[in-house]
């Protein structure tokens, strides 16, 4: 299957800019990161089953044909949100979420009338390899978004073209902090994912890109000092990022500090996104719930076009949790980047002795 032709092309390719948010803004957001976590793993936040995971990367390890665990995934990112659904989680982070100089960058990407904000969260990386294959942001669509539907759902939809007539126009703002020019840049594929990607290389520090990340494949690149890439033995879905009590962090697992890394060999970034609207027609249909999709209509929809394009499947009890169908999905829409920058290689991930 061919991916939709304007599923995976931004609407224009993303800008780099400096300075993005104030310095009393900057002590505001990393006070959250030091006093509000600890922080998850993203792979434990959005996925149950490697299956999942795949639907979103749409590549797997290099496991010689055995059957991928989520385990095989697992890197050193973790992430928390200092809002969400326009909504501040945090009150010394309203004034940032609401900023006008935030919405303004993604309405003009868009050429777009009316705004609003919608997400806001932060990733912190680890000493990290390559091993993002690349992906695109979770899509909104109206009455379907990364808050009420799983995340492998949502890249599925993206991929299969179907449903663009409800999509939600959307961008982000994304600032980076990471100070090392040791690897740490960001790849991105402005011209789809067959075709060549372009970079931005680090160091970075209160600059990033305005983007239209939910419409193109892009990876964050392997950061950190090479020789603390390792995952740290013990790692496991439960993990999570604390403070040190210093101005480092720790790795933990249950009562257990797996590993300690000082803040200059970790890579911060704080990604905002806003919807944006062409036109009032446009925004009342969101806002009023007029054309709304629902999960029984988007696993219908795919699973018409399954059967249109003659591809066998079971039809699973459970759709929405089902490895075989989730991964029958996955193939039938299959996409991923073609090449990558020389600059910045895939690392594939060493499988551990028994």
């Amino acid at each position: 299957m061919t991916a939709h032709p304007k599923s995976l092309i931004p609407v224009v390719p993303p800008r780099l800019i400096q300075d993005i948010f104030t310095e009393e803004e900057n002590e505001r957001l990393f006070h959250v990161l030091k006093t509000k976590g600890p922080w998850r793993l993203i792979a434990a936040i959005y996925f149950k089953s490697a299956e999942e995971l795949l639907a979103v990367s749409s590549r797997g390890p290099d496991s010689e044909g055995a059957k991928p665990t989520l385990d095989d995934f697992l890197s050193l990112a973790f992430r928390g949100f200092f809002g969400n659904n326009g909504l501040s989680y945090h009150d010394e982070i309203h004034e940032v979420f609401y900023s006008h100089k935030l919405l303004n960058l993604v309405k003009d990407m868009h050429g777009a009338k009316y705004g609003a904000p919608y997400l806001f969260q932060f990733n912190i990386q680890g000493p990290s390899g390559g091993y993002d294959p690349g992906h695109f942001d979770g899509r909104s669509w109206r009455g379907l978004d990364p808050t009420n539907m799983p995340a492998w759902l949502g890249s599925v939809m993206a991929k299969s073209g179907l449903f663009d007539a409800w999509e939600v126009k959307a961008g982000q703002v994304i600032s980076y902090y990471y100070r090392s020019d040791i690897d740490g840049g960001f790849t991105y594929w402005p011209n789809g994912p067959d075709q060549a990607p372009e970079r931005f290389a680090a160091p970075f520090w209160n600059s990033g890109i305005v983007t239209d990340n939910q419409h193109m494949y892009h990876r964050g690149e392997a950061c950190g000092p090479r020789d603390k890439r390792e995952l740290p033995s013990g790692t496991t879905l439960q993990s999570v990022l604390q403070p040190d009590g210093g101005s480092g962090w720790n790795v933990v697992d249950g009562d257990r500090v797996l590993a300690n890394y000082a803040e200059n060999e970790m890579r911060f970034l704080f990604h905002y996104s806003a919807h944006v609207f062409s036109d009032m027609a446009d925004l009342k249909r969101y806002y009023d719930h007029t054309d709304d999709l629902t999960c029984d209509q988007a696993l219908g929809m795919l699973i018409d076009d399954l059967r249109r394009q003659r591809i066998p499947f079971e039809m699973p009890t459970d759709p929405m949790s089902d490895p075989a169908f989730i991964a029958t999905l996955t193939r039938a829409y299959a996409v991923s980047p073609a090449t990558y920058h020389p600059q910045a290689p895939l690392d594939i991930r060493q499988k551990r002795a028994a």
